[in-house]
């Protein structure tokens, strides 16, 4: 009797803990802290890959009136600082350390507020191994839980991985599961048949629509025309004799005038071709084309230019200066020269 007892009392107390000091959220940004219901809260820190140094942080908020705040931590397995501050400028208020040399570990803080104020509480650290750790916070005395506050969540990043390659933290390739696409439905025979039937009928949507009832109305009034007895006897035509109308002589005769005209015509803008050519113009003749340049040397020699190739020529400083039209320049020495004409 004394067993049953002892364990229905355990149990009322175990669940007496998970519905008073339920584990929180954890929130890793000071902006948007986890606001506390409870005077009790209870989390993990999970091991971080191989080769990365980083520390866990969690974030809480909660209220304090005037007077003393205790603060009571028991934490398994986790090297970490715990700090409370203020929230108004993050004041530090206490600080615990907690290592984990120990199975369990337990220290705690006494506070004293002047004036009710808002805190933050803050845990940092990490696990020394591959097993996460654990901790567990009681306050007392002038503790006030948040209740009936909107509080802002704070923005969450997709953490899944997108790409061809997928890596961890400290940058090691990771196995990536590759989607299997759904197996898609099978088309029976029968319908794929009734499809190509379907696509090789004629379309009577493309033909006119004058087109398409024009034969339905000669039916209709073919049939109301006829009798039921001589439906296949069909109305022959009336014969009309005309007399035979000739053609006009003066026509024939006109359009058989304009024919040979027409040749004429051809014939003789043929003939006045090489006259034109004959009227054309002779090219002028340049008078300057027997007129040269002829500079004569002292020592005998001679140089001629014609006019149509030269640009001009001077005298400048000494030298005689003589440009062609094609651009090559001439220098001679006017103590070599003896004379300059143009004949």
């Amino acid at each position: 009797m004394r067993i049953k007892l002892a364990f229905a009392g355990a149990a009322l107390l175990f669940a007496a803990f998970v519905a008073f000091g339920q584990a929180a959220g954890q929130s890793s940004d000071v902006n948007f802290p986890t606001p506390l219901s409870s005077n009790k809260l209870t989390g993990t820190i999970r091991a971080r890959d191989i080769g990365d140094n980083r520390l866990t942080t969690h974030y809480f908020v909660f209220n304090g009136t005037q007077g003393d705040l205790f603060v009571n931590v028991v934490s398994s397995n986790l090297d970490a600082d715990i700090d409370v501050f203020s929230a108004d400028g993050l004041i530090p208020l206490a600080k615990m350390i907690v290592a984990s040399d120990a199975q369990a570990n337990e220290t705690g803080r006494l506070i004293y507020l002047r004036r009710p104020e808002k805190l933050i509480l803050r845990i940092q650290g990490r696990t020394p191994n591959d097993l996460p750790a654990s901790y567990q916070v009681s306050f007392g005395g002038s503790f006030v839980a948040i209740t009936g506050e909107e509080t802002q969540k704070a923005p969450v990043v997709e953490s899944g991985v997108k790409g061809d390659v997928a890596v961890n933290s400290v940058g090691t390739i990771l196995p990536q599961v590759k989607e299997t696409p759904a197996p898609s439905k099978d088309v029976s025979t029968a319908e794929k048949k009734i499809e190509i039937a379907k696509a090789k009928e004629p379309r009577t949507d493309a033909i006119p629509r004058a087109e398409a009832e024009s034969p339905k109305k000669a039916d209709a009034s073919d049939t109301k025309a006829t009798k039921p007895g001589k439906r296949n006897e069909r109305k022959r035509p009336k014969v009309v004799v005309t007399e035979n109308i000739e053609p006009k002589k003066e026509e024939t005769a006109e359009a058989e005038k304009k024919k040979p005209a027409k040749r004429k015509k051809t014939t003789a803008q043929a003939k006045k071709r090489p006259d034109s050519s004959k009227e054309e113009t002779p090219p002028a003749v340049d008078p300057l084309a027997n007129v040269k340049l002829v500079i004569l040397f002292k020592n005998g020699e001679k140089v001629e230019i014609g006019m149509p190739d030269l640009l001009r020529f001077t005298v400048d400083k000494g030298q005689l200066i003589v440009i062609r039209k094609t651009g090559s320049i001439d220098r001679y020495s006017m103590l070599e020269v003896a004379k300059v004409t143009i004949e």
